[in-house]
């Protein structure tokens, strides 16, 4: 099963699991793939990466470089997820 990469722009199939396609993930930065793949594999289950603060200020900062590097503009899908996860760990609801 795939979908497509996380960066603004991109279609390129990528693996289930798989936060970016190959080019994408060679262009983030060694610290913050080492935080994108330890949140993710420490809470995967039940999609528990998707209201971490960690997880999802790494994917943020890692799309938002890409697309400064290629250009780009568009929607980071994970900003809306970060700022209700912050919202969250600072005692706010929804």
């Amino acid at each position: 099963m795939s979908r497509d990469c996380d960066a603004i722009g991109c279609t390129t199939p990528t693996a289930s699991g798989r936060f970016m396609c190959l080019k994408h993930w060679r262009m983030v930065p060694k610290p913050l793939q080492d935080t994108i793949n330890d949140r993710y594999r420490t809470l995967r289950r039940d999609f528990a990466f998707l209201s971490d603060v960690a997880y999802l200020s790494a994917a943020v900062t890692a799309i938002n470089r890409i697309a400064a590097a290629e250009s780009k503009q568009g929607t980071n899908p994970y900003q809306r997820h970060l700022a209700l996860a912050q919202k969250r760990s600072q005692g706010g609801t929804s």
